[in-house]
């Protein structure tokens, strides 16, 4: 187990987003966000867990249909689908698999931009307390989410790049916890099609990244940017 991973008892992909080392030499807080797979096999002393972590509210980030309801004592729980149903821009990378892969981040932060604003607004909306974030595998998604969250301290791209690959070694891990496929050969097969590695293709998306851009194309809400770039406060910039 890595430092930063979380022993969550129903988690295999759970980690702390601090520790991460930013541009000016200072590394980023803990116990402000997590990120993981999907909770629906946390037990009750896992739940626990999460809460004596400081963890008040949990972002699930999944589409509705794939939610399982669960409803931690302590913790709220808040829906942001962050993929949407806009059909017209997802074909293109169900068709090919770019879904499963950082190919679909940039695109994805320029065209429905409205998914992501919504993302961070239940993030800086949320009470007083750490966040944990997640989809189902607490990869693309999460990832994504977790790209934006460390550009806005401008965290390195070579921690940014481990942070990433880290759920790639836990994925033999989640497949037995959850009895699901990760898709791990897949994943690769399309990076390889279009020229990347999992490396490569999430440095390229993160450093590709501009977050004022992004947040004044996107019309995010002053308070929720303020929320972003200082991590809910824990960072003073």
């Amino acid at each position: 187990m890595a430092a930063r991973d979380l022993d969550v008892e129903g988690l295999a992909n759970a980690r702390d987003l601090g520790g991460l080392e930013r541009r000016d030499g200072s590394v980023t807080p803990t116990g402000v966000f997590y990120r993981s797979e999907m909770p629906d096999r946390v037990t009750p002393d896992g739940w626990r867990a999460l809460h004596d972590l400081g963890v008040r509210t949990v972002v699930d980030l999944r589409r509705p249909e794939e939610r399982a309801g669960a409803e931690p004592h302590g913790i709220d729980v808040v829906p942001a689908d962050l993929d949407g149903d806009d059909q017209e821009f997802w074909a293109p990378y169900e068709a090919d698999g770019r879904w499963g892969t950082p190919l679909y981040y940039l695109p994805h932060l320029a065209g429905i931009p409205d998914r992501m604003r919504a993302v961070l607004d239940a993030i800086a909306d949320a009470p007083e307390g750490a966040v944990l974030f997640h989809c189902a595998a607490g990869w693309d998604r999460t990832g994504l989410v977790s790209a934006v969250l460390l550009r806005s301290l401008d965290v390195t791209p070579e921690a940014a790049v481990t942070d990433y690959l880290r759920s790639f070694e836990n994925a033999r891990a989640m497949e037995a916890l959850h009895g699901r496929p990760s898709h791990v050969p897949q994943r690769l097969g399309v990076l390889s099609g279009y020229g990347h590695t999992p490396e490569s293709a999430f440095r390229s998306a993160y450093t590709g990244i501009d977050v004022d851009a992004w947040f004044a194309a996107a019309e995010v809400a002053p308070a929720t940017r303020a929320a972003v770039r200082t991590w809910r406060g824990a960072v003073t910039r």
